[in-house]
């Protein structure tokens, strides 16, 4: 079978691209032919920003692909700015099945993520143009930007132009209850749950002793949606040890903590290499995000090294994190809940806890390893092109 793989790169790279790069290691060790079509969105921002609702020089760059490498499917991750839907429409010329990973809400809001001024934005889920989401510039808080990028949706929406897609990807069942509960609903159908997997530590798992340190961990980006205000309150009432890896526009309030409260550690940005270390030192991975996650990559990352996760209790989170089982989930927002979760785990018995961690390397390798998540991808593209080898 072979898969082209369609994706278009933030200015900055993020988790998304961390996903498609593991995925197309994955299929080529599964002996699949890939070849991967990249757009950009460095450099001339404006002139892509103009062509969100139908780039031509997208479009003639994937129909030239197409002829040249002849996939069985295309698998589309991202194409918000420079990709647009042009891409679609080369694919559906030529009649080539498409799955398209929803890796956010940008096919629901321009905002992307539904969350505005520290709050859940969900005006954006019913039919119709996006008049809330300009009102409020959802999208890096411009109006102007906002109601540009919501005129091509609602465009697109019109002429449905998503209807093309074969199948829809989604990170988890709450995700894949709130596209079909949406203007999107008309797709529900099309809309599969297939999580995102990590790679293991090393091929012995069994080397990794896990739930033999003291100190708690966060890694992750330094903002409010990720519920940093709340992960700091908690720590700091609580005097269990924290160590905070990350950057992000909270970093000074995270210094001042550090500053203020010898049980909180910051470290900044470390390599992966570093990050994973820390991890398999850690007691357990926090992970207090305030918004609806559509996945959340370093909570798997711990599970393959059999570390648990407390986490708040919200969207997609809840399908990853099970209470008392693999880990615990307080209360999203609440900072006493948060305290309460860790001082009850760290006063667990250590067999115990060693039952936690023993669960979270069995829900990574049931459900987020290479192995389990290969079978997964190769059987949806089996069912949307039957007759491929």
């Amino acid at each position: 079978m072979r898969i082209l793989v369609v994706h278009t790169y933030y200015k900055l790279k993020g988790g998304e691209d961390s996903v498609v790069a593991n995925e197309i290691e994955l299929l080529r060790a599964a002996g699949t032919e890939v070849e991967q079509l990249s757009f950009s969105n460095s450099g001339s921002t404006l002139l892509k920003l103009l062509q969100v609702p139908f780039n031509y020089s997208s479009y003639r760059k994937t129909l030239q692909k197409l002829r040249e490498f002849k996939p069985d499917v295309v698998h589309i991750h991202n194409l918000h700015f420079s990709g647009s839907a042009s891409v679609v429409y080369a694919v559906n010329k030529l009649h080539i099945p498409m799955v398209m990973t929803l890796h956010n809400y940008r096919l629901l809001c321009p905002s992307g993520s539904l969350y505005h001024n520290n709050d859940f934005f969900l005006d954006s889920l019913q039919p119709g143009f996006a008049w809330q989401a300009v009102k409020q510039g959802v999208y890096q808080n411009s109006k102007a930007i906002t109601f540009w990028i919501a005129a091509s949706m609602y465009l697109h929406e019109r002429l449905g132009t998503w209807g093309k897609i074969n199948q829809f990807l989604v990170l988890g069942e709450h995700s894949r209850q709130l596209f079909s509960h949406s203007k999107f609903g008309q797709f529900a159908d099309r809309i599969v749950v297939k999580p995102n997997f990590c790679f293991a530590p090393s091929n012995d798992l069994e080397t990794i002793t896990p739930c033999l340190g003291s100190s708690y961990l966060y890694v992750g980006r330094l903002t409010e949606e990720k519920g940093l205000p709340v992960l700091l309150k908690a720590f700091a009432s609580s005097g269990y040890q924290l160590d905070i890896v990350g950057t992000g526009p909270l970093e000074e309030m995270v210094k001042e903590y550090s500053r203020n409260h010898a049980n909180i550690h910051f470290h900044g940005a470390q390599p992966q290499e570093k990050v994973y270390e820390m991890l398999e030192a850690a007691a357990a991975l926090i992970f207090p995000s305030v918004w609806y996650e559509t996945f959340g990559m370093v909570v798997i990352e711990a599970f393959s090294r059999g570390v648990p996760v407390i986490a708040s209790d919200l969207g997609n989170i809840r399908n990853l994190v099970e209470d008392g089982v693999n880990g615990l989930r307080f209360k999203s927002g609440d900072p006493e809940d948060l305290s309460s979760k860790v001082q009850y785990f760290d006063r667990l018995p250590a067999a115990l806890r060693e039952e936690f961690c023993e669960n979270a390397r069995q829900s990574y390798l049931r459900q987020y390893s290479p192995e389990a998540n290969a079978v997964q991808l190769m059987k949806l593209y089996r069912n949307i092109a039957p007759g491929a080898d």
